[in-house]
């Protein structure tokens, strides 16, 4: 950093106006905390002058808050989630030094507030803008929700129309979201609820007002704890993609277990057997026009992310290779050649996987069937060991 006394002489009244403020020799209050001194009153319902996290939850939901207070709101909500500054609600005056403060926190919240002004700056109020909704347009946002948009991205890869079935026009603004037999109210999307939730470019509202449902939906189906909070709350932290490709698709679910190529070498019979079963079960899911999921665990290849969940999107039996779809989009370029030590390429996050390392990289995958969800057991999973 250069030294204040190197400044020019001509610069100098300039420096100590930005970094004075009031020539008490603080810095000049952000926007971020500007908006947090005009509208904490409106955000403080009970008046009590603390702000909590239901009180947070409110005005995400508000739909009258819009622009930037909206994403100082949607900042709020992503960046203190779990701090312990809001176990008892924090005041005005704490807000605003959090936000402006130069630690790790401080720099956090700016930048989701610049991150959630941009993505309402640029919102597109269609439910779907680019006419059929598209796979390449969407970006997981900061939610741990892969599991719900990789199996929306996997039906998405095979049949569109079954996407833009799922939606109907509903009152105030709102709309129903279908999923199999069960019908799901989505209030009117609000600016802070936008931010929060996965990008999709300028294609349009659909994947946010998915996301929206599918909350709504792990509150009734999910566990205890997803009760808690908003819809947006309840998918934030992690589920079941097999869960939710039942419920997208109203058909039950048929697993494929990789434990096989963890335990067995290439050479070894069991492999064989494992790999040849599943070329049949993919083949067989490719003519059906099944939608199909996989999921990683521990992962240290670059650009395959743990603990995630990937929509199948293309299976190939004359090469041997998959193509897959990462919620999170982007692109990647490996660092050397192309497989398990660098990674694979990757454009609007689709990529390309021979069938022999997508087995030892990921530890199963899942896919719809013809077989009706309701009043039945889960199928038995695979390979068959007989």
């Amino acid at each position: 950093m250069v030294a204040l006394s190197r400044i020019p002489a001509c610069f100098a009244w300039l420096t100590l106006l930005l970094f004075s403020g009031n020539g008490a020799g603080t810095a000049l209050p952000s926007e971020f905390a500007d908006i947090i001194a005009r509208r904490f009153s409106r955000w403080d319902l009970n008046r009590d002058r603390v702000l909590t996290v239901d009180e947070i939850n409110r005005a995400v939901s508000d739909v009258t808050l819009r622009d930037s207070e909206a994403a100082a709101i949607a900042a709020l909500k992503r960046g203190l989630a779990g701090h312990s500054a809001l176990a008892k609600g924090v005041s005005k005056d704490r807000l605003q030094q959090m936000v402006d403060d130069r630690d790790a926190t401080g720099q956090e919240l700016q930048e989701l507030f610049k991150a959630a002004e941009k993505r309402i700056r640029l919102k597109q109020p269609r439910l779907f803008a680019s006419g059929r909704p598209q796979l390449e347009t969407i970006h997981q946002g900061r939610l741990g929700n892969c599991f719900v948009l990789a199996p929306l991205g996997a039906v998405l890869a095979v049949s569109p129309d079954r996407i833009s079935q799922m939606f109907t026009s509903g009152p105030a603004d709102g709309y129903y979201v279908r999923f199999g037999r069960f019908q799901i109210p989505v209030p009117a999307l609000t600016d802070a609820e936008l931010a929060l939730t996965a990008g999709n470019e300028d294609a349009g509202i659909w994947v946010n007002v998915y996301e929206k449902a599918a909350g709504a939906a792990q509150q009734v189906i999910g566990p205890s704890a997803a009760a808690k909070g908003s819809a947006i709350d309840a998918i934030s932290s992690g589920g079941s993609v097999t869960r939710f490709l039942s419920l997208i698709t109203g058909r039950q679910i048929q697993r494929f277990s990789f434990e096989f190529a963890r335990r067995h070498d290439s050479n070894a019979r069991p492999y064989r057997d494992g790999l040849r079963q599943l070329r049949t079960w993919l083949d067989d899911a490719r003519r059906e026009h099944h939608a199909m999921v996989c999921t990683t665990r521990e992962s240290r290849t670059p650009g395959i992310s743990s603990n995630h969940a990937w929509a199948v999107v293309a299976w190939d039996n004359t090469s041997d290779v998959l193509t897959l779809w990462n919620p999170h989009g982007g692109n990647f370029r490996p660092a050397g050649s192309s497989g398990p030590a660098h990674g694979y390429p990757a454009s609007q996050g689709l990529l390309k996987v021979p069938l022999a390392d997508f087995v030892r990289l990921f530890s199963g995958m899942a896919r719809e069937t013809d077989t009706p969800a309701a009043g039945t057991r889960e199928l038995p999973a695979l390979p068959d060991p007989s």
